[in-house]
């Protein structure tokens, strides 16, 4: 009955992750952001069709509809079906079972697991992506840096005794669900191709005549 019960808590955590928040978000503003940009969720893309407001909406429902479940969980379950269910919470945000399977990349989510397990935690990854974003302005930095500092930070908590090292398994199958999400973005990096926050689309810049050599 236990395994049963593990199981349940573990899927509940992909449907909560499910929740499409930027596509609610952005239909409030007349925007299929699923057919806009990028064709994801998250924050950076309502940022591009939806407006900044949008965003910040996004942004923190995509947080809190992983951080609340992960912190009733953390209280009721044991510490490795917790784990479990941290993935999870961002595999149903990437792959939302109501958009096809479809979603973002994971960023907001991972926060918030990692801050339904410890609040301070995931204080600290927030800033730690925010400060890749100044520093990059790549929203796939910011991505990739909250999923690895996830990991360095639990771990560092746990060996403080403030969290149970189970947690780091969590956040270390949190940082290969996020990679392999990014996987195309990293291409386009080592390319030179990606755009980055707040950069017009080439065409745009034509149109505002930011590209031109006049």
């Amino acid at each position: 009955m236990a395994y049963l019960i593990y199981a349940v808590a573990i899927l509940l955590a992909y449907l909560f992750g499910s929740i499409p928040v930027g596509v609610i978000v952005a239909r409030l503003y007349g925007v299929n952001v699923l057919a806009t940009g990028s064709g994801r969720t998250g924050g950076t893309n309502v940022l591009r069709a939806a407006g900044p407001l949008a965003a910040g909406l996004t942004v923190l429902g995509d947080v809190m509809k992983a951080l609340i479940p992960l912190f009733f969980m953390k209280i009721a379950l044991p510490p490795l079906v917790v784990a479990l269910a941290m993935p999870a919470v961002v595999l149903g945000h990437n792959h939302s079972i109501f958009l096809g399977f479809r979603g973002g990349a994971g960023a907001g989510p991972a926060i918030g697991a990692v801050g339904g397990i410890s609040f301070p935690v995931g204080i600290l990854v927030a800033v730690c992506g925010l400060v890749a974003l100044v520093t990059t302005r790549y929203a796939s930095i910011l991505t990739t840096t909250i999923a690895a500092s996830s990991v360095l930070l639990l771990a560092g908590s746990a060996a403080l005794g403030y969290t149970a090292y189970e947690y780091v398994l969590g956040a270390v199958l949190i940082f290969l669900v996020i990679v392999y999400a990014l996987r195309q973005n990293y291409a386009r990096i080592r390319q030179g191709t990606e755009r980055k926050v707040g950069q017009p689309k080439p065409d745009e810049s034509a149109i505002t005549g930011t590209g031109s050599k006049i």
